[in-house]
């Protein structure tokens, strides 16, 4: 599956957010301790920096695979560089797998978000129309409001009420 227009904006979002977050959490499970603020600033940069490519460019499965080894190899080296954990020339089998995991992880949550994104675009296809519906309006049944009637002279109801219009009684004027 090839991303084109707005699913390329999320999958540079997924791809940066997840690697960030995987790569700290296998860099952590693989032996190394948890990275400092700079370390996660600096790693943060270098997977906003994938994430911005990712969203740049169509990527086919293989390529988002090869973004997101690449999204683990320059946080390890960054984490590794910042925080100073030194490993040996070779990598340890324990963070090579929990990085290789965290790639497995990545492409699952890339494909995830893709689809749901393509599927609540389907939803909202189906479902806009029938709510944006204009309804035509019956001007015969809506009635203006009533006309505001002033009469000069009293009501006959309030002449024969015996009181005439209203006022003081007669005995104080």
């Amino acid at each position: 599956m090839t991303t084109t227009g707005g699913s390329m904006r999320l999958r540079g979002v997924v791809v940066a957010v997840s690697s960030v977050l995987v790569t700290a959490a296998a860099h952590d499970l693989g032996g190394a301790s948890a990275p400092s603020q700079s370390a996660a600033v600096a790693l943060l940069a270098v997977c906003l920096g994938v994430g911005w490519i990712a969203s740049t460019t169509r990527l086919g499965t293989g390529r988002l695979v090869a973004a997101l080894v690449a999204a683990q190899v320059l946080g390890h080296l960054t984490l590794v560089t910042v925080d100073g954990h030194l490993h040996g020339p070779l990598l340890d089998p324990r963070m090579a797998v929990a990085h290789a995991v965290a790639v497995g992880v990545c492409v699952v949550a890339v494909r995830g978000a893709e689809v749901g994104l393509i599927r609540a675009a389907r939803a909202m296809r189906r479902i806009l129309p029938a709510v944006l519906v204009v309804v035509p309006v019956d001007t015969d049944t809506i009635r203006p409001p009533l006309p505001v009637a002033r009469r000069s002279s009293p009501s006959r109801l309030v002449d024969l009420s015996g009181r005439g219009t209203r006022g003081p009684p007669a005995r104080f004027r």
